[in-house]
């Protein structure tokens, strides 16, 4: 049954070899089976798939700089309460913690009475992941959100508080007074469809955020005075709360700064202090501000960032004897710890507080694929999702730093132990380019090895239909044999073709899907960035969008430039060498080999060279501009109305001509561009004409004298003869040569980045950052180099490769010479 060989084939797809196993064809079985076993050995080489976690989440926090401080460190800290319990009196009410004391009882260490002494056992149950979740219920239970009656202290707990009795207060910002109509107005922006901004000035209240009905819309803020809202208070000697305010007012028609100090449980009348502020006392206020006719309520919510600043949580007395050890470990000498480290044990202590952060971070960067996955799951992963974790900066922890350090002043405080703390922890994500360029490396391999594969499955199907057929299965020396007969060219070629795939095909691939991504700007290097599908390449046709409006108009401009450019100076060396080789192919010429050596110089020197003196040569203040001031050309020049003025005083026809205004600006004239393109195509005949002339001064000479003869007796012109017999002559030998200089010319980077730079108009955004003689190529290099717009500069290669390509490929399969092959 023709189905048994099917299954054969299927099990050869799923265990190299086995088909082959299955037809007792043992040495080929091996062979397939040992590329197998190679192939297995590398995944599960390479993998974490049977790694076993010492703690929940270990390779996500792998992310997280700073080690772990480790159980045996906090082993310590219950002998180190009791100790400090016994040896500090003065600071037992600091010290003591009877939710600690408790909590060891859960965790089952025991306290028993030694001499006088507490003395606990079984301190190694007080591990660190216990230690995080005893802080973290410690400080949750000492920091509830509350609302503080400013006048009186009275703490309200949130759930109990009726916010909808009361008004917030924006305590920072700049609002407008119209003194005419005792009015205020805050700045609002709306964002237009063109992308522009239309301001205005909305009515609103002084204080509140209460709404005002029919506001008042103003399109100035003429006639408008500026209140600033600084965010310091004040409280008098009845409790009485007082916001700074900053006012502009005007005196005798002049506009002054006032001080003023706005009391905030009066929001209908609007006292002020100004003048006597003797009685007022500078007053912290931290968290947001409610109101309503008669009392003011300060909110209180652990981690808040509120005007800037993040509320802290209230210190919990285990925190006493925490510092305590943290001072002894890092003053001792050679302490292996940091402030990183005291860092990742905040984060920790933060997601033991906030469970939703943790499952977060989890979700972010502990990845399957990824974290544990082999060589070749993880490169395919990699290639099709470039990964998945975006950079973070995790701010939260900042949050603990009073409780867990202490503030200036206090006896435990450690900021000077702890040092530089900052207040975020970056958490770098998947690195896409790294991932991108692993994976096609994996990628690449597995081809390799799928070749196997695939000719495992192929062979145990054969072989299974001839037996099932009953025809004659060669012998396994037969076979080995035909396949190095018969594949001895790809056998040899075998190592080159497999190092060709990682030093040139890879970046290849590599650039091209580059070009279908977010990737854009330094940091997108070391970042994680998308797939975005076609959108780079549609941008280029879709003027209204973002990438459109800069990259895609400038595309085009580029590309027509581009192609200007290659045509030009593609022909003009080449006619320009092939009348120099006419000219010097005359039997009426002397001394012909002199003036070959002499023509063929520009080409012995190094381009870059030539390049560089023709930059300076052609300069404002060069040679060739000192060299037509002396001769009288720029008199000349300056008669015509082209020379000596500046571009605004030109008009009609001649502002097509302008050359400049001191001098000619050859390469720099950034209101004629044509004059700047035109100079460097005629500059870039001096660089490429003699390549040319030497060429085909070599084929006029291999051409048979007898069609010059034969041409003479039937009356030919000199004309004729060259456009009838030296001209077809060497286009057929040239033809390729012409076809591949053209494509040489459509990326020379060289000629236009030595010689202009991509100059004028560049380094412009709104046009892509393209110069008015920047080619793809320079235009591509600039964006990658200068400005890191690593995603349009691969869609700028791919396009070039489509379009050299495809033409360069249809040319020459027209040429004779390609045809006659």
């Amino acid at each position: 049954m023709k189905v048994i060989s099917y299954l054969k084939a299927i099990a050869s797809g799923l265990v190299w070899g086995l088909g082959q196993l299955l037809n007792k064809q043992y040495l080929k079985a091996l062979l397939f089976f040992g590329v197998f076993a190679l192939f297995i050995g590398i995944e599960l080489g390479t993998s974490k798939y049977f790694y076993e976690e010492e703690k929940p989440h270990e390779l996500a926090y792998d992310l997280v700089n700073g080690n772990d401080f480790g159980d045996s460190w906090f082993n310590r800290m219950p002998s180190n309460y009791f100790d400090l319990l016994d040896k500090r009196p003065a600071d037992y009410n600091q010290i003591k913690s009877e939710s600690f004391e408790e909590y060891l009882t859960e965790i089952g260490i025991e306290v028993i009475e030694v001499a006088g002494r507490q003395i606990p056992t079984n301190t190694e149950n007080f591990t660190e992941e216990k230690a995080i979740e005893f802080f973290a219920r410690e400080f949750q239970r000492v920091s509830p959100k509350t609302y503080t009656n400013l006048s009186n202290g009275i703490a309200i707990p949130a759930e109990e508080f009726n916010i909808e009795d009361y008004n917030f207060i924006r305590t920072r910002e700049t609002i407008y007074y119209k003194e005419s109509t005792n009015k205020f107005y805050t700045e609002v922006d709306e964002k237009l469809d063109d992308g522009s901004t239309y301001r205005t000035y909305v009515e609103t209240t002084l204080l509140t955020d209460k709404v005002v009905e029919n506001p008042e819309v103003l399109e100035t803020n003429e006639g408008l005075l500026p209140y600033v809202k600084t965010n310091e208070f004040y409280k008098d000697e009845n409790n009485e709360i007082y916001l700074k305010v900053t006012a502009t007012e005007l005196v005798d028609d002049e506009k002054t700064n006032v001080t003023k100090y706005l009391k905030l449980n009066n929001t209908d009348s609007l006292i002020y202090y100004q003048d006597d502020i003797s009685n007022l006392t500078r007053h912290t206020i931290l968290g947001p501000i409610y109101l309503n006719e008669t009392e003011v309520y300060e909110y209180y919510q652990p981690a808040l960032l509120h005007n800037g600043q993040r509320l802290q949580y209230n210190t919990p007395n285990i925190m006493y004897t925490f510092r305590f050890l943290m001072v002894q470990t890092f003053a001792v000498p050679g302490n292996a710890y940091t402030v990183a480290d005291f860092q990742r044990l905040m984060l920790k202590v933060t997601f033991g507080i906030n469970p939703e952060l943790e499952d977060e971070f989890i979700d972010n960067y502990e990845s399957f694929f990824n974290n544990r996955g082999g060589l070749f799951l993880k490169g395919y992963w990699s290639v099709f999702t470039l990964g998945t974790a975006k950079k973070q900066n995790y701010t939260s922890h900042s949050a603990l730093r009073s409780a867990m350090i202490g503030t200036p002043g206090e006896s435990n405080y450690l900021g000077s132990t702890i040092t530089p703390f900052t207040g975020s922890i970056p958490i770098g994500g998947h690195i896409s380019t790294i991932l991108l360029l692993e994976g096609l490396i994996a990628v690449i391999l597995s081809l390799f090895f799928f070749i196997f594969m695939i000719w495992s499955i192929r062979d145990a199907f054969k072989v299974a239909e001839k037996k099932r057929l009953e025809e004659e299965v060669v012998s396994t020396k037969e076979f080995f044999k035909g396949v190095w007969d018969d594949g001895f060219e790809y056998i040899i070629l075998s190592p080159a073709i497999f190092v060709l795939a990682f030093i040139s095909i890879m970046p290849i691939v590599f650039g091209f899907i580059l070009a279908f991504t977010s990737i854009s700007g330094n940091e997108s290097m070391v970042e994680n960035f998308n797939y975005v599908g076609l959108r780079n390449f549609i941008s280029l046709f879709d003027f209204n969008s973002a990438l459109g409006a800069s990259y895609g108009k400038a595309f085009w401009s580029v590309l027509g430039w581009t192609i200007v450019w290659s045509i030009f100076s593609t022909g003009t060396v080449f006619f320009g060498g092939f009348i120099q080789a006419l000219i010097l192919n005359s039997e009426k010429v002397v001394f012909r080999k002199l003036w070959r050596t002499i023509l063929i110089l520009p080409w012995a020197i190094p381009a870059l060279l030539s390049q560089m003196v023709f930059s300076v040569m052609f300069s404002e203040a060069g040679y060739i501009n000192q060299l037509l001031m002396n001769i009288g050309v720029y008199d000349l020049l300056k008669n015509i109305g082209i020379l000596g003025k500046s571009y605004s005083e030109m008009s009609g026809v001649l502002r097509h001509f302008w050359l400049g205004h001191n001098n000619i600006q050859w390469f720099t004239n950034s209101y004629n561009i044509t004059f700047v393109r035109t100079t460097l195509i005629v500059v870039n005949i001096w660089l490429g004409f003699p390549y040319f002339m030497a060429l085909m001064t070599g084929i006029m000479t291999a051409i048979d004298k007898h069609l010059y003869e034969a041409a003479d007796i039937d009356g030919a012109t000199g004309f004729q003869k060259i456009t009838k017999i030296t001209m077809p002559l060497v286009l057929y030998s040239t033809a390729p040569i012409l076809i591949m200089t053209f494509s040489s010319n459509f990326n020379n980077f060289g000629v236009i980045y030595f010689i202009t730079g991509g100059g004028p108009n560049a380094g412009s955004p709104a046009r892509g950052f393209a110069g008015s003689t920047d080619i793809l190529i320079s235009w591509m290099y600039n964006l990658t180099v200068e400005h890191s717009i690593y995603n349009m500069a691969s869609v700028f290669s791919v396009l070039i490769f489509i379009f050299v390509g495809s033409i360069t490929a249809w040319n020459l399969s027209k040429t004779r010479a390609f045809q006659g092959d």
